[in-house]
């Protein structure tokens, strides 16, 4: 490995950043993982629809997109280490063909399934480390993460400059969880 010098660190790693917390700097981290499922249907399948649909019942969004259909969701709650339950993956197709008709073959080679960090309270956790007062937090996003990036981002360059946080910071502070 390479060994790196900084004066400050950004912990923000999804779905991985308990595991940094709480072995690295022995903070308690309650951070789960919502597992989410994705399915695509070969192409010429996403002309069934015109823009992207859900059906909140279901649980998942139907999107077309260039080359085929994209339907993602499901939430399960299961850490980063326990494999993928392929059961979701037929669940999402035939949920799909119930709901959409006409739509063509599965590709099974793009399934996948991704990790939503999720903190108990659904708030992401965007602060300093109360023991090491050189790393900083930002994980714990859920499903909007690529949407608070930027913010998220903001917040933090200013804790790591010095200067005084545009948002009150103390909804979301790892401290939120300390039992003691």
């Amino acid at each position: 490995g390479t060994l790196l010098h900084a004066d400050d660190v950004v912990i923000a790693a999804g779905a991985y950043s308990a595991g940094l917390v709480s072995t690295s700097l022995g903070e308690f981290c309650p951070l789960d993982t919502e597992r989410g499922y994705h399915v695509a249907f070969q192409p010429g399948s996403e002309q069934r629809l015109s823009r992207a649909v859900t059906d909140p019942s279901l649980g998942w969004i139907a999107t077309p997109m260039a080359g085929g259909l994209r339907v993602a969701g499901k939430v399960e709650l299961g850490g980063v280490h326990a494999p993928a339950s392929p059961a979701r993956w037929s669940q999402i197709e035939r949920e799909t063909r119930a709901v959409i008709e006409g739509v063509g073959a599965r590709v099974p080679a793009s399934d996948w399934m991704g990790f939503r960090p999720t903190m108990p309270d659904s708030l992401p956790v965007i602060g300093r480390s109360r023991k090491l007062p050189c790393v900083f937090f930002a994980f714990g996003h859920q499903h909007v993460g690529w949407t608070l990036g930027g913010i998220t981002g903001q917040l933090i360059a200013e804790l790591v400059l010095g200067r005084q946080p545009s948002v009150d910071l103390a909804p979301y502070q790892l401290d939120r969880f300390r039992m003691w």
